[in-house]
This record gives C-alpha cells, structure tokens and sequence, in this order.
C-alpha cells in the first residue's frame, strides 16, 4: 500500500477520528482511511486481513468447498 504524503492536520484530524487505535499500520484502508491511499499492489483482501482469493482457491483445491461462493448462493 502506497500512502500519499500528509500534512500535520491532515494526520492530526485523522488521529481523532479514533480509527487508527486496533488498527495494524493504525489506518483502516475500508473505513475513513482510504483518503490517504495512494495505490495498491496485490490483493485488496489481504490489506484488509485475509486474501480470500487465495484462500477460497485453496479450499476448492482441497475440496474443502465444492463451488466458487456466488452472491446469493
């Protein structure tokens, strides 16, 4: 994850959110913090906390999971 360069206030403002405290990295890029993401490379999932492509890939492969998960199924 690529963080565009913020300003003091820009941090300060951020900080009183109270979203950066639990936080690995102490921003959340799906809550108030994707303001400051720049860019991405890889899995969005695994920013977030788990490369479900990877994983469900895994699971099938295993035969863990029959199908690849629908919305709705």
């Amino acid at each position: 994850v690529k963080v565009t360069r913020l300003t003091r206030r820009q941090i300060e403002d951020y900080i009183a959110t109270g979203e950066v405290f639990g936080k690995a990295g102490s921003y959340a890029i799906q809550g108030i913090g994707a303001f400051m993401v720049q860019s991405i490379t890889g899995s969005y999932t695994n920013v977030v906390g788990l490369p479900l492509n990877a994983v469900v890939r895994a699971l099938l492969k295993v035969g863990a999971m029959k199908r690849f998960p629908l919305p709705g199924r």
